[in-house]
C-alpha cells in the first residue's frame, strides 16, 4: 500500500492538515521551528516515495 504514491500523497497531506489544525490553536512563535521541520520531513518523505516509486 504505501508503495503507491496515489496512497501516500492523500496520507501526508491528510497529516498535513490535521497538524496544521492544531498548530493553528497553539502560539505560532513557539511552534514555527517544529512546523519547519515538519513541512521538511513531509518534503522529504515525498520525494523519497516518489523517487523510489519509479
Amino acid at each position: 500500500m504505501l508503495e503507491n504514491p496515489w496512497v501516500v500523497v492523500p496520507l501526508l497531506i491528510a497529516l498535513y492538515l490535521t497538524v496544521y489544525a492544531v498548530m493553528k490553536r497553539f502560539d505560532w512563535e513557539k511552534w514555527r521551528l517544529v512546523w519547519a521541520v515538519w513541512v521538511m520531513l513531509i518534503i522529504i518523505l515525498l520525494t523519497i516515495e516518489l523517487v523510489t516509486s519509479l
